[in-house]
């Protein structure tokens, strides 16, 4: 019996450590393992996709003057900071403003009467397609300089408010009016001096257009 009496103690001690360790963990349950880790706060979605951002213009500012494949119209576009502005005209009956936006190189223009310009630019060039009234023509512009160019005039001749545009390329000028929402013939420009236009002895105040005129589109 005294061989086993160290063993005896041995366990009595276990079983009483044991038990109080039973007791310590019931009557205190925090001290057993430690407080869980708070969640993560994950912001619940909308259900509203993220605006999308517009691509910046592929060209800043820049002016293209040409005309259609078939040589039925003369076509300028002007561009600034993403706005564009072009203006239609054939000399005779087709005549059209129109604005709009350049995104990326991608040009999405329109005017009165349903009028559409679509195409895309780069630094030299600009190609697409143009819609006036009955007609739509493929076109191919240039980059000009002044004194080529777009040009916008504005006069009042008798109570009646006349709109004119001219589209001046390699020195060739095309014009085209509209007065009480008719088509009339422009008179005719010098770019060199365009401060000299008169139309039925009134001075016309002429400007050249870029993309960022006011008002383009009626």
């Amino acid at each position: 019996m005294k061989r086993y009496a160290p063993l005896l103690t041995l366990g009595a001690v276990a079983v009483l450590g044991g038990g109080l360790l039973a007791v310590d963990v019931f009557t205190d349950p925090g001290r057993a393992a430690p407080a869980a880790a708070a969640a993560p706060v994950v912001p619940e979605p909308t259900g509203e996709p993220a605006a999308a951002v517009p691509e910046p213009p592929a060209v800043v500012e820049s002016v293209w003057a040409g005309r259609s494949s078939g040589d039925e119209v003369t076509v300028a576009v002007a561009v600034k900071d993403g706005r564009a502005v072009a203006y239609v005209c054939d000399g005779d009956r087709v005549e059209a403003w129109l604005e709009g936006t350049l995104t990326g190189a991608d040009l999405a223009l329109t005017g009165a009467d349903g009028a559409v310009l679509t195409g895309t630019v780069d630094e030299t060039a600009a190609l697409g397609s143009v819609s006036v009234g009955a007609g739509t023509w493929p076109f191919a512009a240039k980059v000009v300089q002044a004194p080529d160019g777009l040009y916008d005039g504005r006069v009042n001749v008798d109570g009646v408010a006349v709109r004119i545009g001219w589209v001046s390329v390699d020195g060739t000028v095309t014009g085209g009016a509209r007065a009480a929402g008719e088509v009339v013939a422009a008179p005719p420009l010098d770019p060199a001096a365009p401060d000299g236009v008169v139309l039925d002895g009134v001075p016309v105040t002429v400007s050249l257009v870029d993309g960022a005129a006011e008002g383009v589109a009626r």
